[in-house]
């Protein structure tokens, strides 16, 4: 399946930007847009023009959005954002998620077979190289917002040592923005969401 487009709905800045960033990895994508708003989804919706949604299961709490999807959208483009607390939340016709805590590599694995490409999911040498201990306590107070000298003065290292890191953290993952390293902490357990709503 060739020239996908997709859709990516979740109140979250860091959770829009982060999938979007991992999805273009997947071959076959032709567009990904993501968007924060109640009635431009709806506005999507009703053109039908998009292959698959990936929506933030909090719009289960939102019944006229819940209506809209059941009567526009066939169950099999919908893919959810669950975490532990919303999953049993979900109407039981809507199976198809990606949970919130699922790593790259996961992720990366659970999209292609949602979508049904036939494109496989990056080889092992391309997959990102794993970060040491110091990188991921750097990448920590990276993704909660904090100055590279904020960082030096917490673990007691230069400002140029926290430079050299960030340069390697980048290189190793492929990811150059804050957002991205920052969905990338939370999906590998480096920092908790919750974390996040406290900068």
């Amino acid at each position: 399946m060739q020239n996908i487009r997709i859709v990516i709905y979740s109140p979250s800045y860091i959770i829009r930007k982060g999938l979007a960033s991992i999805i273009k990895k997947i071959q076959g994508i032709k567009n990904v847009i993501s968007i924060d708003l109640h009635d431009e989804l709806v506005e999507i919706i009703n053109q039908s023009d998009f292959d698959f949604y990936i929506l933030d299961s909090e719009i289960n709490q939102q019944k006229d959005l819940i209506k809209i999807l059941a009567k526009k959208i066939n169950p099999e483009q919908l893919i959810f954002i669950i975490n532990d607390v919303n999953y049993k939340s979900l109407p039981s016709n809507f199976k198809n998620t990606i949970h919130i805590n699922d790593s790259q590599v996961e992720i990366l694995e659970n999209l292609n077979n949602l979508i049904g490409n036939t494109a496989k999911v990056q080889s092992k040498s391309d997959l990102p190289e794993e970060i040491s201990k110091r990188e991921a306590d750097i990448l920590k107070y990276i993704a909660l917002g904090f100055s590279n000298k904020e960082i030096a003065d917490k673990l007691f290292i230069s400002a140029h040592t926290v430079v050299t890191h960030r340069k390697n953290i980048t290189r190793k993952l492929g990811i150059k923005t804050a957002p991205g390293l920052t969905i990338y902490a939370i999906l590998n357990n480096i920092i908790d969401i919750n974390d996040t709503e406290k900068i």
